[in-house]
């Protein structure tokens, strides 16, 4: 029999967000989301710097995480129907992994996903999940263990870790709600970000019978979609694939992106060598949001240098991008493009700024103009997305096999995801914006020069 839990009734006390939705928020989640470390995601971005290209992308962590929160209760009440998933787990159970999805983002700060690239240049960056768990652990857990009698230690793992090192088949199988082909973070960013940015790709798959249709898998330890789901399942992929095809990874979201990890860079790297990066930035990250964080920046850094003129471009009233100049993808017919491509993929950040420095040459002489550095940004994709992400399909009631990875029964799913590390995974040249249009009347000789570049 199915544990009930007031956080599940349909009804009662609960806020609104977009897009006209209500999250069931009871007395003792609301303790939670009322405690300033969750109030801080208010002053966060979801998506960074996108709203320099689609201007209504300015919701915050707060509002997804509440979206998360809403959605991982849809999926425990569709869940509830199967009898195992309904005996197996306890009101711990279900509260824990309610506060997982409430809690994911706790570790978030403006441009994490800038400052975390990093790592490719060597820096000791805070990762947000880590910094979460550590939010959880030391400043959430009284208010978890008083309130809800949940283990912020169970609570800070399941954000922490991969579904498959959960110590427990539960927790592997809470695990897979929060963090997974498809869960209910995907499940909420795709929607909402749809909605805020104003782009049909991320709402164009049905939702209400993907989450109709989930189950469990064969060991028990994950959810699996039934085989009714397929479709909805085929959907939802296709759905994240257009949403980085068209919207996160829109060339001049890179490029602004690029310009914000560049900033950041130039900032750590100004810090004294015996200051260890994290703790250094931790004040400023947990304390700022995204324009007051960018503005702080700005007043440190020296004139001239290149995070002042970058940041420049993306603070003041006169918006100033970087301008895409070359893209290389692993689509192209001509073979040397496509050996480009791989070249620069597999280039640790050292060897990239070496790189990008040699670029920076060949345009100065090509266009006759000065290039001074962080004029030239090249933006490579990251590479956690090389390996296609499984759900199982289930076939209940059958003979024989019964369940089989999606990818297995879909073409469609086979063929987004070559297509994504085929032709979205683009690496871009970007400019500045005082050189675009000497380098557009130069692009072909440009072209060329920088081919020899990257493969001389």
């Amino acid at each position: 029999m199915a544990v009930h839990i007031p956080e599940l009734d349909p009804y009662g006390p609960s806020i609104r967000v977009p897009d006209r939705v209500d999250v069931r928020l009871t007395r003792r989640v609301q303790s939670v989301v009322d405690h300033r470390e969750f109030q801080r995601l208010r002053r966060v971005r979801q998506l960074g710097p996108t709203h320099l290209v689609y201007p209504g992308a300015v919701h915050s962590r707060f509002e997804h995480s509440l979206g998360v929160y809403g959605q991982v209760s849809r999926f425990l009440v569709s869940l509830q129907r199967h009898p195992v998933f309904a005996s197996s787990l306890s009101e711990a159970d279900l509260l824990t992994v309610l506060m997982a999805g409430l809690l994911h983002d706790v570790g978030h700060y403006p441009f994490a996903h800038s400052l975390e690239a990093l790592h490719r240049r060597g820096q000791e960056t805070p990762r947000h999940e880590r910094l979460g768990a550590d939010i959880i652990r030391e400043r959430l857990g009284a208010v978890l263990s008083r309130e809800l009698k949940v283990e912020p230690e169970r609570v800070a793992r399941l954000i922490e870790k991969k579904p498959r090192e959960q110590p427990t088949r539960i927790d592997r199988l809470l695990g897979t709600l929060i963090s997974g082909a498809i869960d209910a973070d995907k499940l909420d960013y795709l929607e909402r970000d749809s909605v805020h940015l104003g782009v049909p790709y991320g709402t164009s798959f049905d939702a209400g019978r993907l989450v109709a249709a989930l189950t469990l898998n064969e060991a028990e330890d994950a959810i699996a979609i039934a085989a009714p789901g397929k479709v909805s399942a085929e959907q939802f992929v296709f759905s994240r694939y257009l949403m980085f095809s068209e919207a996160y990874w829109h060339h001049a979201v890179r490029g602004a992106s690029a310009m914000v990890e560049a900033a950041l860079f130039d900032h750590v790297r100004r810090l004294p060598t015996a200051t260890p990066v994290a703790p250094a930035l931790l004040g400023l990250l947990l304390t700022r949001s995204d324009d007051e964080l960018l503005a702080d920046l700005r007043r440190d850094a020296p004139a001239g240098s290149v995070s002042a003129r970058l940041l420049d471009g993306l603070t003041g009233d006169e918006r100033r991008l970087h301008k895409r100049l070359v893209t290389y993808s692993r689509a192209y017919a001509e073979p040397e493009k496509r050996e480009a491509y791989e070249r620069l993929y597999r280039l640790d950040g050292a060897a990239l700024d070496r790189v990008t420095d040699k670029m920076a040459r060949a345009i100065a002489k090509a266009t006759g103009r000065v290039v001074r550095q962080g004029d030239v940004l090249v933006d490579t994709p990251p590479h956690d997305k090389d390996r296609a992400e499984s759900i199982d399909v289930r076939y209940l009631g059958v003979s024989g096999q019964g369940s089989y990875p999606l990818q297995e029964l879909s073409a469609v799913v086979q063929g987004v995801h070559a297509d994504f590390v085929q032709v979205v995974k683009k690496i871009r040249v970007f400019v500045s914006f005082e050189l675009a249009a000497a380098c557009r009347e130069r692009r072909p000789e440009l072209e060329t020069a920088l081919l020899e570049v990257v493969l001389g």
